[in-house]
């Protein structure tokens, strides 16, 4: 499957389907923010309720620095975390440090996904899309 092919939704499909199988029967997993495609080529950063805001932002701004090929053309920012899909404080804090660094690279936000093993909320207009049951993906074969 050529994820880069796919529509956005169907590459935050893939990019849950992965959180999803990742995550397996664990209950607490860690707040991770991602910008690249989604279920494809990206970047990971952890969340660290730590940061400040102008690190976050840096910290958004480099990972854009660092992506390659269709990743880079075309970025997408979100966030898998536990829980439901009501905003929590670590989506906000991460949607601003978004916008400030898609701003800088001159690029639009396409939108900030918050994906946990519920759905997707998309925080930049409210889009919200829940299934009642993920499956994994199925694993590769490395033939």
């Amino acid at each position: 499957m050529d994820i880069d092919a796919l529509p956005l939704a169907g590459q935050l499909r893939a990019a849950l389907c992965d959180f999803v199988t990742s995550a397996g029967t664990r209950r607490l997993l860690p707040t991770l923010f991602h910008v690249g495609t989604p279920g494809g080529d990206h970047v990971t950063l952890p969340h660290d309720a730590y940061f400040d805001a102008g690190l976050r932002s840096d910290l958004v701004e480099r990972a854009i620095d660092g992506l390659e090929g269709r990743a880079a053309e075309r970025p997408v920012p979100w966030l898998s975390r536990t829980g439901d899909l009501s905003p929590a404080d670590c989506d906000f804090a991460w949607f601003a440090a978004a916008r400030e660094g898609f701003g800088r690279h001159g690029m639009e936000l396409p939108g900030f996904f918050v994906i946990t093993r519920h759905g997707w909320l998309n925080l930049a207009n409210e889009d919200v899309i829940r299934w009642s049951r993920v499956r994994p993906r199925p694993l590769q074969d490395p033939a």
